[in-house]
């Protein structure tokens, strides 16, 4: 199965389970989320077509989630987290500094990350 058709048939059923714990058929959801039912109905099918994110974040307001909630995916990273990354992404700055330093840096900055982290 392709990426595309998991994605869809994932969101598809996130949908359908929320909207079901919330008692509601697609023309409420639909309404809730102003969008069309024919829409809704299209999105859970899973007919292997996704969403908009606008679509996406209308109908994760309506149901009181977030989007990655109806995705699948996985919530955000912390702040820390994305901290860290963009440390490590321009780490390719400090390539022209010798060995010793590099290493240095980077045994501060995990004793940085280990403070942090407490």
């Amino acid at each position: 199965m392709s990426d595309k058709a998991e994605q869809s048939r994932i969101i598809s059923n996130n949908i359908k389970k929320l909207r079901d714990q919330n008692g509601w058929n697609q023309s409420t959801l639909a309404n809730k989320a102003g969008i069309t039912p024919a829409a809704l109905s299209q999105i859970e099918k899973g007919d292997k077509r996704l969403p908009s994110f606008v679509v996406l974040r209308k109908l994760a307001s309506a149901l009181n989630v977030q989007p990655f909630e109806l995705t699948g995916e996985a919530p955000p990273q912390t702040e820390i987290d994305q901290k860290s990354r963009e440390f490590y992404r321009r780490w390719d700055l400090l390539e022209n500094l010798s060995e010793n330093d590099q290493k240095m840096l980077r045994e501060m900055a995990e004793r940085l990350k280990g403070m942090t982290d407490k």
